[in-house]
């Protein structure tokens, strides 16, 4: 499927992708349509760095950087001599210092040890490098990764006594994440994988104690999650399981595979327009755009009167989604809802 993405310019107020009429997310530093991926404008945040009120009126005192107020990081005031490995050290100007200049200086940077820089941040420097790896691992954007720590920051800065700073950093990763839109949303489970990957003992009834616990701290203004916001990711998952391109001969279908992802698709996005909320009861969204698509299948066969491509057990194998849940889902809420009441 290819989606169109240039820079379109429009005003910052815009709510409503020009296009489509789709509704406008951010993901990193773009505003992108939700439903055609229009990219529509850049979004621009500040950098982080501190000024300060003070009555003097020497201009070294009014704005500082230093590493040790990065969102995501913990280190010493100011800033580091050289870097980690130089031997020769140079002055502003970049000549080299005398030698008894470059003996002074590599005294200091050697005792401007790491135990120095965290001292009484321990368990924040700790958190951070955590939470760094897990961004990588779940290919977060900066502003999620930036986010979540500010989010941490914000409630052990008000909490006396935190629980665990695993599973609260965890549960800021989520947050952040849900704020964000990235891409698609990341489940409870998948961070929770993700932890325990690297060996923390973090499971999903941890990150929603926390949520519970200390949401009321933070400005929770998201609206919960659809369907329709899974709905990209999962297709995608399933396009590329293993039996997929021999399923499509097997079954006699001439379909590309990019041309059954485009059909699979549009008619997902069929079936969730004429599937009202009210209708679908609460039932967790992820899970439902699983059993989505393999009701979508099953319509794209009878319409083009040819043979279903996917079954359940390659939905969930692709998705992670147990195979009696899609059935569940299929059963007892699509199907009687499409196919035996009034099919599309």
């Amino acid at each position: 499927m290819i989606k169109i993405s240039y820079i379109k310019n429009c005003s910052e107020d815009t709510e409503n992708c020009p296009e489509c009429g789709g509704n406008i997310i951010i993901n990193s530093y773009e505003k992108i349509c939700q439903e055609c991926g229009l990219v529509i404008n850049k979004f621009f945040r500040e950098t982080a760095f501190i000024s300060n009120d003070l009555k003097s009126k020497s201009n070294l005192n009014k704005q500082y950087v230093a590493l040790g107020e990065r969102t995501d990081f913990i280190g010493g005031l100011g800033s580091f001599i050289d870097y980690e490995k130089s031997k020769y050290l140079k002055d502003k100007s970049g000549k080299l210092l005398p030698p008894s200049e470059q003996k002074l200086f590599r005294r200091l940077k050697k005792n401007y040890a790491q135990f120095l820089r965290i001292k009484n941040h321990e368990t924040e420097y700790r958190v951070f490098n955590i939470l760094n790896k897990i961004s990588l691992y779940l290919n977060l954007s900066r502003n999620i990764r930036n986010n979540a720590a500010y989010y941490y920051k914000k409630i052990i800065k008000t909490e006396e006594k935190v629980i665990n700073n695993i599973s609260l950093i965890a549960f800021c990763i989520f947050f952040a994440a849900r704020k964000e839109y990235h891409n698609a949303p990341i489940t409870i489970n998948e961070i929770s994988k993700a932890f325990q990957n690297f060996g923390h003992r973090v499971n999903p009834r941890l990150i929603l104690r926390d949520g519970i616990r200390y949401k009321h701290l933070l400005n929770n203004e998201s609206s919960p999650h659809k369907s329709e916001d899974y709905l990209i990711r999962l297709i995608d998952e399933v396009i590329k399981h293993k039996d997929l391109k021999s399923r499509l001969v097997k079954k006699g279908i001439f379909w590309s595979v990019a041309e059954f992802q485009n059909k699979l698709l549009a008619k997902c996005r069929e079936i969730l327009k004429e599937l009202p909320l009210w209708n679908r009861g609460g039932r967790n969204p992820f899970i439902l755009t699983g059993a989505v698509i393999y009701l979508a299948d099953k319509l794209l066969g009878k319409e083009y009167n040819q043979k279903a491509i996917l079954t359940q057990k390659i939905i969930s194998q692709a998705t992670h989604i147990a195979e009696y849940s899609i059935r569940d889902h299929y059963v007892n809420l699509l199907k009687p809802f499409f196919i035996i009441n009034h099919p599309i």
